[in-house]
């Protein structure tokens, strides 16, 4: 065989071999990229976009709040880091695929009240110029077209219900739950995929006592951003915060300058109701004026409406109550549970409320009032001019 020959052959399998290292440098490269990300988050991503558009915004949610510190953080264990939504994005932009595009798109419409990210998401989308659902490249263009809130009768929570039309002709509907026995902030949300005429339809056959009422578009945008502004410190769900980006989001399609949610009861229809029950029969045994301040001081508790009280709202009214110096007079604050229990029928007379309501409010004050007592006099004794007992 001609030397020349031998030579090509060994240029040719150098030549070979230099590839073979390339593409494995290549390859180490975007593995440690992709394990960045998780590899199962390509699965995931894939099977999302597979399904409905709710799902594939539900991930983007839940890793926005992943990455998000909380405003009112409860105690962790020490040594647990949160990822920093830097993170989060050097991964995603790190692990180039048509699923993490896609994914990095909606996560770019999500952060719309922190533009920086946002941008450097759209940026990143724009160079990589892969084909997208014609939904994800619509989510600009996404309407909240209807807001619905539903109350229970008892008024301890307000749930707003929000249709939301995507490209592509798809749906889907947000609900939030706004629990006023937690300050009336968020306590849950939730995403349905379908219309909202279906969701409430389904849902409406399986609810009692509940009230259900068409909300202004921008009174709903008004009473959800009161109500995400508010801290509630309630536990996390399956659900909340992880859908906080979410809720945002929808929230930010509706029109503003709505009005804040106002008193369940004015002042002056308060005034007349708390005249009217000490004016009655029921209210003979107390008679002291403080016995007036302390009503008023439980009209404040849970949803602020005077005529309507369920066994929860008992429950942190009695927790609320603190007697000590220039507060609650001792004798007044131990006719606490004897005050409500007289109060609560005539309330519910009032507003209508009926009686299997009214007994499980009852039972509450009933099973709570020892322990209370126990408790102000306790704080009766470990105050240093507290009244004798």
């Amino acid at each position: 065989m001609p030397v020349r020959s031998l030579r090509h052959m060994n240029d040719k399998r150098r030549a070979h071999r230099a590839k073979q290292a390339r593409r494995d440098v290549r390859r180490a490269r975007r593995r440690d990229q992709e394990s960045l990300a998780d590899p199962t988050l390509t699965d995931a991503i894939r099977s999302a976009l597979a399904k409905h558009p709710a799902d594939l915004l539900s991930a983007a949610s839940l890793l926005i709040d992943a990455a998000t510190p909380e405003r009112f953080p409860w105690p962790t264990p020490s040594g647990r880091a949160t990822p920093s939504l830097d993170n989060v994005l050097n991964a995603l932009c790190g692990a180039r695929s048509r699923e993490t595009t896609a994914l990095l798109a909606v996560i770019a419409e999500l952060l719309a009240d922190d533009p920086e990210p946002q941008l450097r998401c759209r940026r990143e989308v724009a160079q990589r110029g892969d084909h997208l659902p014609r939904w994800i490249r619509a989510l600009p263009q996404a309407e909240a077209y209807r807001a619905v809130r539903r109350t229970h009768v008892l008024g301890d929570v307000d749930e707003l219900v929000l249709g939301v039309r995507l490209g592509g002709g798809h749906e889907l509907t947000v609900s939030v739950l706004i629990d006023h026995l937690l300050l009336s902030g968020v306590a849950d949300a939730g995403v349905v995929p379908e219309p909202i005429d279906e969701a409430l339809a389904r849902v409406v056959e399986t609810s009692t006592d509940t009230e259900v009422v068409e909300m202004n578009l921008a009174d709903a945008r008004a009473w959800i951003e009161e109500a995400l502004a508010r801290p509630t410190f309630a536990p996390k769900t399956e659900t909340w915060p992880l859908y906080r980006a979410l809720v945002q989001w929808v929230v930010s399609r509706l029109p503003e300058g709505g009005a804040r949610r106002s008193p369940a009861m004015g002042w002056v229809a308060a005034e007349e109701l708390c005249t009217d029950f000490f004016a009655s029969g029921l209210a003979a045994p107390f008679t002291a004026s403080d016995h007036r301040e302390v009503l008023w001081e439980l009209f404040e508790t849970g949803s602020g409406d005077p005529v309507r009280w369920s066994a929860a709202r008992v429950e942190q009214a009695l927790g609320g109550i603190r007697y000590g110096g220039d507060f609650t007079p001792l004798e007044v604050a131990l006719d606490v549970p004897d005050l409500l229990r007289a109060f609560i029928p005539y309330a519910h007379a009032q507003s209508g409320i009926h009686d299997e309501f009214t007994s499980q409010a009852i039972a509450a004050i009933d099973e709570l009032r020892l322990g209370y007592r126990r408790k102000v006099l306790r704080q009766a004794n470990n105050w240093e001019f507290g009244d004798a007992v």
